[in-house]
């Protein structure tokens, strides 16, 4: 195993991330802070695309604008993620696909987190539609490098804006084929610092995947609380803060967020409904 000291370094060698990577494959857990990532369950390309996820959003947390992977080693598969996408700016113009998973204030800073989900296109000429749809936006899946690659496959992509200035930073970028499911308690999450350009704070902002099937989440924090993440209902459509499970149109995961206590971070999480 590598050192306490080689985990919580921000600066990831190309052999570090094939090492995260490997580790994904035998579904163990990865990493500490600044970014944290919880393998659970399923099939070894998922955890693979987790752990992909998970290592592009701790270098977003260290170094923002670095290219989180480039040329993985071992099975021949290329992965190259830029850390830091660019975002549009205009509000007005977001698209319909899109999903606020939280927000919220936190010592006088507003933040919030949003997904956008694109449909998986039938063929190759409505992948590149797709494709050229995303790039308005400044969002480019991860290990797509031709139309074709995407045919059958959902993108994904998650958003963190904090200030009053509105900053926007890619946090998650995830690409699934459409007919993939999450069973049981199977889950998937990554921890990272609420604001952006800040490595070494707390990873206090979690987000994640469950079942479809989910009606609860239970978040354990390392104070030794807990908050539990349900689904919508009258008293939270009510109230925008209140952390509760999404179901974005076309994504095959139903996903949330949610915002640690102050001075402490995640201990795990566990579907617990």
């Amino acid at each position: 195993m590598k050192s306490a000291d080689w985990e919580t370094s921000h600066n990831m060698t190309q052999h570090d991330i094939a090492f995260l990577l490997a580790e994904a494959a035998d579904e163990v857990r990865i990493g500490t802070a600044p970014a944290q990532a919880l393998i659970r369950g399923g099939r070894r390309r998922r955890a693979r695309r987790w752990a992909v996820m998970a290592t592009t959003t701790l270098v977003v947390a260290g170094s923002t604008g670095a290219l989180a992977l480039n040329g993985l080693s071992g099975d021949g598969e290329r992965g190259v993620s830029s850390a830091s996408q660019p975002v549009a700016s205009a509000e007005a113009s977001e698209p319909h696909m899109r999903t606020t998973l939280a927000s919220g204030t936190d010592a006088g800073v507003p933040w919030r987190v949003y997904i956008d989900v694109w449909k998986a296109p039938a063929d190759t000429a409505e992948a590149q539609a797709t494709l050229a749809a995303m790039a308005k936006f400044g969002e480019h899946p991860q290990d797509v490098s031709t139309a074709s690659e995407l045919v059958g496959k959902v993108a994904h992509f998650v958003h963190r804006v904090t200030g009053e200035e509105a900053k926007t930073t890619q946090i998650g970028n995830l690409v699934l084929p459409e007919d993939d499911v999450l069973t049981d308690g199977e889950h998937g999450t990554v921890s990272l610092p609420l604001l952006p350009g800040n490595g070494t704070a707390t990873p206090r902002l979690v987000f994640g995947q469950v079942a479809k099937t989910a009606r609860e989440v239970t978040c354990t924090w390392k104070d030794g609380t807990s908050t539990k993440v349900g689904r919508t209902s009258a008293d939270t459509e009510a109230n925008a803060d209140v952390p509760v499970i999404h179901s974005p149109k076309h994504s095959p995961y139903d996903w949330f967020a949610i915002l640690a206590p102050k001075s402490t971070e995640l201990e795990g999480i566990k579907v617990t409904k």
